[in-house]
């Protein structure tokens, strides 16, 4: 699975989910593939909510297939326009954390030996304690924290921040802001939401872009398509093409091994888990 340079592990994590929250994931996957890299996304959420869904991509194979031994973990790979993976794991009948630890232990085993080769995992999971992979999110090198212009949005991100803070002792965040016009407003809100949160919490918060209001950013959606690819030309695919190259100067882990075990690990011990039915 393992490029040879290393992996780099990340999220993109937000408070509720919506068309521009599952827009993000995909965007930046797209952006990401555009200049290179390869991507994977895992992605917990189901039905439209997923990024396959979202893309109108068919899931021929789910968890149940896997466990039940009939497929390996690539063959649930589903491919989309742009260059995405998808690595869809909320389909199963069956609650993950109910499993046997053997069978836990071989999932775990499977996701390490995925064929094609990665440099970027991207994670997707599902809110509360129907994930996962949440605590997949803690050891990520790096947390991208969607966060809007109004009120209401900005105190879900940092609600999002705090408990993020309080349950896996993050203390680094990147904020994406999406849905604000300018720059200067986006930077405002981040500062803003910086000093609060350095104060409160000892947490650090960065700046790391903004993707304004764009009609064409909802076509796309509507097309099943990035943006990047739908309309590369429009300031919406900027933005994400200007966060992915914001991504590929983060450091990889030269030690891929152990930060994929450190993954597998945590995925494999999750007792949280709440897979969402089929």
């Amino acid at each position: 699975m393992l490029d040879r340079e290393g992996l780099r592990i990340l999220s993109v994590s937000a408070a509720g989910r919506g068309g521009s929250d599952i827009g993000a994931t995909i965007n930046l996957a797209a952006a990401l593939a555009e200049i290179g890299s390869d991507v994977l996304i895992l992605d917990e959420w189901s039905g439209l909510l997923s990024g396959a869904g979202a893309l109108g991509l068919t899931v021929r194979f789910t968890m149940e297939d896997l466990l039940g031994g009939s497929r390996q973990l690539d063959d649930m790979i589903v491919h989309g326009p742009g260059g995405i993976r998808v690595l869809p794991l909320a389909r199963c009948d069956r609650s993950l954390s109910q499993l046997p630890e053997s069978e836990r232990h071989r999932l775990a085993l499977r996701l390490k030996r995925l064929g094609n080769p990665v440099d970027t995992l991207l994670v997707d999971a599902a809110p509360g304690r129907a994930s996962a992979l949440l605590p997949v999110t803690a050891p990520a090198r790096e947390v991208i924290v969607l966060a809007g212009g109004g009120a209401s949005e900005i105190t879900a991100a940092y609600a999002l921040i705090k408990r993020l803070s309080n349950e896996f002792a993050r203390r680094e965040f990147h904020i994406l802001v999406g849905n604000v016009a300018s720059e200067q407003r986006a930077r405002s809100i981040v500062d803003h939401m910086a000093g609060v949160a350095r104060h409160y919490l000892r947490v650090s918060l960065e700046f790391i872009g903004h993707v304004p209001p764009d009609e064409k950013l909802l076509h796309a959606a509507r097309l099943r398509l990035p943006v990047v690819a739908a309309f590369p030309g429009t300031a919406a695919a900027g933005s994400f093409r200007s966060l992915a190259q914001t991504v590929t100067g983060w450091p990889r882990d030269a030690d891929d091994a152990a930060a994929l075990d450190e993954v597998t690990n945590r995925f494999r011990h999750s007792q949280s888990v709440r897979a969402v039915a089929a």
